[in-house]
């Protein structure tokens, strides 16, 4: 499994992660913020999405990250929102490049 070896917002709508075996994903971070996967954003008994992506703003940021443990990291958006927790094996999967959405 990919570990990061630097996480950073490269614009205000954006964040990059460098991942130890040189690979890079750019994520939007709308992007990231609609594929949060806590409980109030994907019901725990039918597994669906309960949050809307047109209710997320277009500019939203992330304010504020913190590593959960060694195996995550917890994203705190400009709309409040901070309950989730990425999973490093899950940002990986998420990366939006062609290389990676073509496996």
């Amino acid at each position: 499994m990919s570990i990061p070896t630097e996480i950073k917002k490269s614009s205000p709508t954006e964040l990059t992660i460098y991942w130890d075996d040189n690979h890079t994903s750019i994520f939007p971070i709308k992007y990231l913020r609609f594929e949060c996967t806590c409980a109030g954003c994907i019901d725990e008994v039918t597994g669906k999405r309960i949050i809307r992506e047109e209710t997320i703003p277009l500019d939203i940021s992330i304010n504020n990250a913190k590593h959960v443990g060694r195996y995550g990291v917890q994203f705190y958006f400009s709309d409040n929102h901070s309950t989730g927790i990425y999973t490093w094996k899950h940002l990986r999967l998420l990366c939006p490049c062609p290389e990676c959405s073509n496996s």
